[in-house]
């Protein structure tokens, strides 16, 4: 009998990768949506995903949505509110809008946790993993220094929460994922390889369509794995991303090499078009 993923975020860049590789895999993927309706989740549909309809602003939507699946993936968008505030809340302060999308992220992220920690614990259950999309908090690498990349310590402060939920922690493990290829192509030098930080930053870089090959490995290994989602672009430049103190990942991450023989993408044959 197949086991089911709940996937947030299906019509998205993760948990759209995360749905496509699981339904290679032969799993039952049910994507959960705002709307079961909408011509994106027909397209889902379509493909052979279950799209379930849920709402992160409403955990009792997504207690249902999430029963009987055994991996749950939650990801959840930072820059939607911050870009749709951004003309208004930018006029208060440069700050005011990162605060905003940060107060938006954490409190649908506490309604995905707090699902699918009810739902973990009713008779029955099946929930073998709990996969959450993060990333580390820039304030506590930086020892306080840098205050502003909202969308990093969303993502750290709700693992902190997550944390505290003992028993779903048990069955979670964590995917920091790098920055995207992508953005080289739409940024430019904005986004380049390395910052002229003091030691110098290297980013490690991750090609989207990576994600569900990244979660499908932490579904297979133990729990409370902290991973960084990282594509072949050669291992000194993603090892090396721990060494700076100024604008690093810290040293506790794990690169998919270390857990697995699992070969990524190459960011190379992706700019290449020979993926």
């Amino acid at each position: 009998m197949p086991k089911t993923i709940a996937a947030l975020g299906v019509a998205g860049t993760q948990g759209g990768s995360v749905a496509s590789h699981f339904l290679s895999l032969g799993w039952n993927v049910r994507g959960i949506s705002r709307s079961s309706t909408s011509s994106s989740a027909e397209a889902l549909k379509a493909k052979g995903i279950d799209v379930v309809q849920a709402d992160v602003d409403d955990p009792q939507t997504l207690i249902p949505a999430f029963r009987g699946a055994h991996v749950i993936f939650a990801v959840t968008d930072f820059w939607a509110p911050y870009f749709a505030a951004f003309e208004e809340k930018s006029k208060i302060s440069d700050r005011e809008t990162g605060e905003y999308a940060y107060a938006i992220e954490v409190h649908r992220r506490k309604n995905i946790v707090d699902a699918a920690d009810v739902m973990l614990k009713e008779e029955g259950s099946k929930l073998e993993r709990f996969v959450s999309s993060t990333l580390p908090g820039f304030k506590e690498q930086s020892k306080g220094k840098h205050t502003y990349a909202y969308h990093f310590d969303s993502k750290a402060d709700i693992t902190s929460y997550l944390k505290e939920k003992n028993e779903l922690w048990e069955k979670s493990s964590l995917l920091n994922m790098g920055f995207y290829a992508d953005n080289i192509i739409w940024y430019g030098g904005f986004m380049g390889a390395a910052k002229p930080c003091e030691p110098t930053a290297v980013h490690p870089f991750v090609i989207p369509g990576d994600t569900g090959l990244f979660v499908s490995l932490l579904v297979n290994s133990p729990p409370k794995q902290d991973l960084l989602g990282v594509s072949e672009i050669g291992r000194e430049v993603a090892e090396s991303t721990a060494t700076s103190a100024e604008f690093g990942w810290g040293d506790k991450l794990i690169l998919p090499w270390q857990t697995s023989g699992v070969a990524s993408l190459s960011v190379a044959n992706y700019f290449l078009g020979i993926c």
